[in-house]
């Protein structure tokens, strides 16, 4: 399953202004649960925090995967937000983190979850795709150029 046939131009964020990890992940929760009533912001946000902590889902080259499982959902959600100055995410490279794909799943759907990551994995590999993607604020191109790339 490819990033675009999950994500919307509506669920990309292009002007994220929190500068610290925590207070990042609890904007875009916000700003996630505003655009489906269907979600509970204490649940998604508490299952996010939870599994960041086990272990950072900051990647290399700017990008971080945070997600949870959560029982009770029938899809998958998926938001795209972006800090263009970085954040400290706790990167395998030591790079600020700029992208940021926040994914909740069923906890029922572990193959869908992993196929989805793998994906993300391949999209972001391109550093070009990256910067392309950091250098635009219009939430319409960020969502092409992934569609365009996968």
């Amino acid at each position: 399953m490819n990033l675009s046939e999950i994500l919307t131009p509506g669920l990309i964020f292009t002007k994220i202004k929190s500068n610290k990890k925590d207070l990042c992940i609890k904007e875009i929760v916000q700003n996630l649960c505003l655009s489906d009533s269907d979600l509970d912001f204490n649940l998604v946000h508490e299952s996010i925090i939870k599994r960041e902590n086990l272990c950072s889902t900051a990647l290399d080259n700017h990008i971080a995967i945070p997600h949870a499982k959560i029982s009770g959902l029938n899809k998958t959600y998926c938001c795209l937000a972006i800090n263009k100055q970085g954040i400290q995410f706790g990167s395998i490279d030591g790079k600020d983190t700029k992208i940021i794909i926040l994914l909740l799943h069923p906890d029922s759907d572990i193959k869908k979850h992993l196929l989805i990551l793998r994906n993300i994995a391949n999209l972001f590999s391109s550093k070009e795709v990256i910067e392309r993607i950091i250098n635009t604020s219009d939430n319409f191109e960020v969502f092409n150029i992934i569609k365009d790339n996968e």
